[in-house]
C-alpha cells in the first residue's frame, strides 16, 4: 500500500500514477465525446433521416463542452482537483446510459449537451493536474502524455463502437461508455492524492497581474501575457474546427467512398490512431524542437495528405491511410494547445488557462462540424470539404512560426542583457 513505500519512492512515484490516471480518464472522456460520431451513421438510418440532420446533437456535444471548459477553473477553486474529476466523471457516465433511451435528435442532443458539460469538467483538470505533479523540464511532456488519451479513447472506441453496433446496436456504444467510467472511480481515488488542488497556490503576479480583483481569467489577457494567449486560442480554435470537422463527419463522409454504415465507424478509429502518432511524434520532438516547432511537422503531414485526398481513384485501404496521416497533425494540433496553455502559463492559471483555450477551442468545435453539415447539404463533394481545412492550418502554422520567433528572440535579448 503507498502509506509503506519510503517518502522518495512515493514522491518519484506519484507523478506517474497521476498522468496513468489522468490518461485513462481522458481516454474514457474521448471515447464518450467522439461517440455520438460513431452512431451517426446507424441513427440515420434507423430513423431515415438525411445525414445533415445529426448536426443538432453534434453542436450541441460542442456547446455542452464549451459551458464545462469554463467552468472547471472555478470548480477547482472550490474543491480538490480528485473530486472534481471524480464528480464529473460519474456524472457523464450516467447521462452516457441514459442517450439509450433517446428516440429523436431533440432528446439526443438534449442528452448530450449535459454529458457534454460533464466532460468538459474533467480535462482541464486532468491536464493541468498531470502538468503541476511533472518536474518543470517534464511538464510538456507529461501534459502530451496525458492528453494522448483524447486519441486512444476515439481511436479504440472507433474500433469497439464498430463491432458493438454491428452486433448489439447502437446502444451497446453509450452503455459501454457509461459503464467503464465507473470502473475507473477507485484508481482516481488511488492515484490522485487529495491534496492536489490549486486553491493554495497563490498567482504568480510578475507574469499576471496587479490588480487582484481583476482574478485569474483576466490575468489571462495582462500585458505579460495577452499574446501567449492570442496564439493558443487561435490554434485551439483553428485546431479544434479542423480535428472536430473531420471527428464527426468522417464517418458520414466515408459513406461517398463506398464504406458502410458499421464499418464507417472505422475512419474514425484510423484518425484517432493517426492522432496517436502524432502525439508520440510530437512527445519525441517537443525535447530538441519544442512545442511549436513540432506542431509545425505534424501540421505539414496532415496537410500533405489531404492533397491527397485530390487523386482519383483512392481503393477504401487509401483512404484510411490518408485519414491516419490526417489525424496526425489535427489531433496533435488539439493535444499542443493544451500543451503550449501549461508551458506559458504560470502554475495558479492553468487550471483556468487550459479550460479557456479548450472552451475557445470548442467554438471552433461547433463551427467545423456545422459548417461540415452547411457543405453537405449544398451536395459538395467530400474532397472539396477535405482540402478546404488546409486553409485553418496553414494559418495555424503561420501563428506558430510567430510564436517560436517571437519567443527565441526574446531569449536572444535576455541572453545579450
Amino acid at each position: 500500500m503507498e502509506h509503506h513505500l519510503p517518502a522518495r519512492s512515493r514522491a518519484s512515484l506519484n507523478p506517474w500514477l497521476i498522468c496513468a490516471a489522468c490518461f485513462l480518464v481522458i481516454a474514457v472522456d474521448g471515447f464518450d465525446t467522439s461517440a455520438i460520431a460513431y452512431v451517426a451513421p446507424a441513427l440515420t438510418h434507423i430513423w431515415h433521416l438525411p445525414h445533415a440532420a445529426m448536426t443538432p446533437a453534434f453542436i450541441a456535444t460542442s456547446v455542452g463542452a464549451v459551458l464545462g471548459y469554463l467552468l472547471s477553473g472555478a470548480i477547482a477553486k472550490r474543491m480538490s482537483r480528485r473530486s472534481e474529476i471524480a464528480l464529473a466523471t460519474l456524472a457523464f457516465a450516467a447521462f452516457s446510459l441514459l442517450t439509450v433511451v433517446s428516440s429523436g435528435i431533440l432528446m439526443l442532443s438534449v442528452i448530450r449537451f449535459f454529458t457534454a458539460v460533464c466532460l468538459g469538467l474533467v480535462v482541464p483538470a486532468s491536464i493541468s493536474l498531470a502538468a503541476d505533479s511533472a518536474p518543470d523540464h517534464a511538464r510538456a511532456s507529461a501534459t502530451i502524455a496525458a492528453a494522448t488519451g483524447l486519441s486512444a479513447g476515439s481511436a479504440f472506441g472507433g474500433l469497439l463502437s464498430a463491432k458493438l453496433i454491428a452486433e448489439f446496436g447502437w446502444e451497446a456504444v453509450f452503455i459501454a461508455g457509461g459503464l467503464v467510467p465507473v470502473l475507473l472511480l477507485p484508481a482516481i481515488r488511488y492515484a490522485i492524492p487529495r491534496e492536489q488542488t490549486q486553491t493554495s497556490a497563490p498567482i504568480d503576479m510578475h507574469r499576471t497581474i496587479d490588480d487582484p480583483v481583476s482574478g485569474k481569467t483576466r490575468g489571462l489577457l495582462a500585458p505579460g501575457l495577452v499574446t501567449d494567449t492570442t496564439t493558443v486560442w487561435l490554434v485551439a480554435f483553428l485546431g479544434f474546427l479542423v480535428t472536430y470537422l473531420f471527428i464527426f463527419w468522417t464517418p458520414m463522409l466515408l459513406l461517398s467512398y463506398g464504406f458502410t454504415a458499421s464499418s464507417a465507424a472505422l475512419g474514425a478509429a484510423a484518425s484517432a490512431f493517426g492522432g496517436i502518432t502524432g502525439n508520440v511524434l510530437l512527445f519525441l520532438l517537443e525535447r530538441r524542437l519544442g512545442v511549436q516547432r513540432s506542431l509545425i511537422i505534424t501540421i505539414s503531414i496532415t496537410m500533405v495528405c489531404i492533397a491527397g485526398f485530390q487523386m482519383d481513384g483512392l481503393s477504401q485501404w487509401a483512404v484510411l491511410l490518408l485519414i491516419f496521416g490526417v489525424g496526425i497533425g489535427t489531433t496533435s494540433a488539439c493535444v499542443g494547445q493544451a500543451t503550449l496553455a501549461t508551458v506559458l502559463y504560470p502554475k495558479a492559471l492553468r487550471t483556468t488557462g487550459v479550460g479557456y483555450a479548450a472552451a475557445v477551442g470548442r467554438f471552433g468545435a461547433i463551427i467545423g462540424p456545422s459548417l461540415g453539415g452547411f457543405l453537405i447539404s449544398l451536395g459538395m463533394s467530400a474532397q472539396r470539404i477535405v482540402l478546404l481545412s488546409c486553409v485553418p492550418l496553414t494559418i495555424v502554422a503561420i501563428v506558430l512560426i510567430f510564436s517560436h520567433t517571437r519567443i527565441t528572440l526574446q531569449r536572444k535579448a535576455l541572453t545579450l542583457s
